[in-house]
This record gives C-alpha cells, structure tokens and sequence, in this order.
C-alpha cells in the first residue's frame, strides 16, 4: 500500500493572502499610457508636417520649417517639416542660414527644377 507523503499533499482550505499591487503602480501604467499617446501623436504629426504654410491668390507660397542646405549649390537647399521636404532656390545675394536653422520663406513655385521647388521672393527670415 503506497500512502502520500503530507508534505507533498495538496493543500486544501488554508487561508490565502489576495496578491498585492505596489501603491506606486498604477500611476507608473497611466504615465506609461500618457507617454504612448504623446509620442503617437508627436509622430502622426510628423508624418503630416508640410514645409507649404500658406498660399496666396496671387500664387505666393510661404515656406516654413528646418534649412538644410544642397551641397553643390550655396544658394540652393530644402525646406524641411515633418517627413515633407520642398527644394528652395534663396533669391540672388541672401545670406544661406545655418543647417537645421528654422525658416521663414517666402516664394513662388518654379517648376523649372522640378516638381516641388519655390524660388525665393526674399530672404529667409527666422
């Protein structure tokens, strides 16, 4: 006759403590929740950025975003909001600005260079 040891019994009937949660919890899953939302929506937003503000009825455009400049021509560069970027040719005798500086353009589209790229009106301004 083969009998169980007590020790490897199941245990049946004891008091049982309920499982815990850390009072700190909680607010770390909302934090974590607030940041999920910030950064999809940081990242919508960048997919949707536009270097193209405005257009006026006259056909005017104004630019605005990061410069990052075209490295075989100094009066040349992009215009940069978001995941869009625009080529920009800078009117004659501006001052080119500084990579990743952010800009203010104000221009006209010319289709001569390509699809989407403005000639400057004006110098940048910041």
């Amino acid at each position: 006759m083969s009998t169980v040891p007590t020790d490897l019994a199941p245990t049946t009937g004891g008091p049982t403590l309920p499982a815990r949660r850390p009072a700190w919890a909680l607010p770390v899953v909302v934090i974590a929740v607030v940041a999920v939302l910030a950064a999809l929506v940081w990242g919508v937003r960048g997919l949707l950025g536009n270097p193209v503000v405005a257009t006026a009825p006259d056909g005017t455009v104004t630019l605005q975003g990061g410069w990052e400049p075209y490295q075989c021509c100094p009066a040349q560069g992009y215009v940069q909001a978001g995941a869009r970027s625009v080529f920009v040719i800078l009117a004659d005798g501006c001052p080119q600005p500084a990579r990743e500086q952010e800009v203010t353009i104000h221009g006209r589209l010319d289709q001569s260079q390509g699809k989407q790229t403005y000639r400057a009106l004006d110098c940048p301004t910041r």
